[in-house]
């Protein structure tokens, strides 16, 4: 499949996801990984571990170790600064880890599935609208 129609899934999503285990974000997450279009990337995982619990940690482990992974590269990290610069100047600020998830997002053509305001500032990255 494309990367066009790959979708990385936020860390305020999966949240949300492993939180109620039911409802509209649950049913779009479980389209996407039974369509195989979801995607995950190393802040995404670092901020989803960084707060579970300890029982949650195999169920989590093993659905993250099938997901197609994405890493970043040096161009995501420069674009992100370029872009938190330009939004600063117009007075915005919004938190690194989300604009560098941005960058990659809009290298690969990735859409977002996030429930997290922050992206509404970053233009070019599409988000997802099941």
């Amino acid at each position: 499949m494309n990367s066009i129609n790959k979708v990385l899934i936020d860390s305020s999503v999966w949240i949300e996801y492993f939180r109620k285990g039911d409802g509209k974000i649950f049913d779009i997450v479980d389209e996407l990984l039974d369509t195989d279009r979801a995607v995950l990337c190393g802040i995404v995982e670092m901020e989803i571990l960084q707060g579970i619990k300890k029982k949650e940690r195999k169920l989590i482990k093993d659905l993250f170790s099938v997901l197609p992974y994405s890493d970043f590269i040096r161009e995501d990290f420069i674009n992100a600064g370029n872009l938190l610069n330009q939004l600063r100047t117009n007075g915005i600020t919004i938190p690194s880890t989300d604009c560098v998830i941005g960058a990659l997002c809009q290298r690969h053509k990735y859409q977002i599935l996030t429930l997290d305001k922050h992206f509404d500032y970053l233009e070019n990255v599409r988000k997802h609208q099941p």
